[in-house]
């Protein structure tokens, strides 16, 4: 006799989520359907209360679930919300009406896995980022449109100038607006240094033919620019004010020389460093290579600072998409490659790529090792998941890392390799001798 499922849910229910109406499924009842107004998220709320529902599985459909879904934990509703991926390729279940009931069956039997749901807090400080992160985008667009602009006038300032959003690129885009044409004049708001190493160069770039279409296409672009300077900088005291909010109660952190320059973005917002610290009760993650005080912020809007909801390590690099899938079919024992791209595994993935190129941290040194053998992509992934596993070494058991550098991680490469060749030796039943 094979063993029966028992209910862990007994109470539980099943909603489907559309863009204009919520399925409520609950057992021994009709399916129940609602708007997606406001006033529809209160009469499922109060449906289920009705029937006494404490636990709720629904599917996450864009973004249709959030208001649904903080209304009903609002009550004390546990809601889990689960991949549709989960619950979908079912046949004979197609239509709204049937996939609620599937899934508070499924829910029922705790065969659903849950999705992480971060804080509120947590929730607030990602809108603030990713709104930063779409403003970032916006004023690099326009940055590239101002250059076009320019090379349509002949202009070939980004061909001089290695950055146009340089102080000199500035003041030089904004003199052509002002109506300065005089090359000499424009070549004089450059800063010493341009001055010093390019002057000839930089005063032929600056001899245009202007035309008035494209002066206009120039002022409109100068005008997104200066638009997205204002929101971005708008996001930055949110920002600020947030983190004051999380960090008030907590004890001050022990601060051990000067933090990590931020090289592109940095946000306008005091003591970055010491909040952010603050955020991980103490913990500097920035020690760890290619780690700043904003790429950790970044980090912490997407999984918080509690690391405890995933088990192991493993579990958590499984979840950031950085794990290698392994799969298995009877005597076939291989890994596929899955597209699976996080939010959170992209952050990391970004950061680590500038590291393939250094010349005195190990991680980089390990990259490369992959590099020569798989390619890039997967060097980076690699490296994504190592610093994922030192970050969760860091936050769950107080580890701390220590840069041991390139010459002794050679060292212990060196003595790994003679530790598997003195292994097959030995099943070879051969010695090894030193040259």
């Amino acid at each position: 006799m094979g063993s029966k499922l028992q209910k862990i849910h007994a109470q539980g229910a099943g909603i489907d989520v559309g863009s204009r109406q919520f399925f409520v499924g609950i057992e021994n009842q009709e399916v129940k359907s609602f708007d997606t107004f406001t006033s529809g998220c209160h009469q499922v709320v109060e449906y289920l209360q009705q029937h006494c529902i404490t636990s709720v599985a629904m599917e996450a459909t864009g973004v249709y679930w959030i208001t649904l879904h903080d209304m009903l934990v609002s009550v004390g509703i546990k809601v889990d919300v689960v991949n549709g991926r989960h619950v979908k390729h079912v046949p004979g279940r197609k239509t709204d009406v049937k996939d609620c009931m599937w899934i508070s069956e499924l829910h029922s039997y705790g065969l659903l896995k849950k999705s992480f749901i971060p804080d509120v807090q947590v929730k607030e400080m990602r809108h603030y980022m990713r709104l930063r992160e779409n403003h970032i985008e916006q004023k690099v667009k326009a940055v590239q449109r101002m250059d076009k602009a320019l090379v349509m006038m002949n202009i070939r300032l980004s061909s001089v100038v290695s950055d146009m959003q340089g102080q000199s690129s500035l003041r030089i885009i904004q003199a052509i607006l002002d109506g300065e044409r005089n090359a000499e004049v424009l070549l004089n708001l450059c800063d010493t240094r341009i001055l010093k190493q390019k002057k000839e160069k930089m005063q032929e770039c600056l001899k245009g033919f202007y035309k008035p279409e494209q002066l206009f296409a120039l002022k409109q672009s100068w005008e997104q620019y200066e638009f997205s300077e204002k929101q971005i900088a708008g996001c930055d005291i949110c920002i600020e004010a947030l983190l004051q909010k999380l960090t008030v109660n907590k004890p001050e952190p022990v601060l051990k020389g000067s933090p990590k320059k931020i090289y592109h973005n940095k946000p306008d917002v005091k003591n970055l460093h010491k909040m952010v610290q603050q955020l991980y009760d103490g913990k500097d993650l920035t020690v760890l290579p290619g780690i700043t005080s904003y790429s950790l912020l970044k980090f912490f809007s997407v999984t918080g600072n509690d690391l405890k909801n995933w088990e192991t390590e493993n579990h958590f690099t499984a979840w950031l998409g950085l794990a290698p899938n392994q799969y298995q079919s009877g005597k076939m024992k291989k890994y596929r490659r899955i597209k699976m791209n996080t939010e959170a595994g992209q952050i990391l993935k970004e950061y680590v790529q500038p590291l393939l190129r250094s010349k005195h941290v190990a991680l980089g040194i390990f990259g490369k090792s992959i590099a020569s053998r798989r390619g890039p992509s997967i060097a980076i992934k690699a490296m994504a998941r190592k610093l994922a596993c030192w970050i969760y070494r860091i936050v769950n058991k107080g580890l701390e890392f220590v840069e041991n550098g390139i010459k002794q991680y050679e060292e212990q490469q060196k003595k790994d390799t003679l530790r598997w060749l003195e292994k097959k030796a030995k099943d070879l039943n051969l010695t090894l001798t030193p040259c």
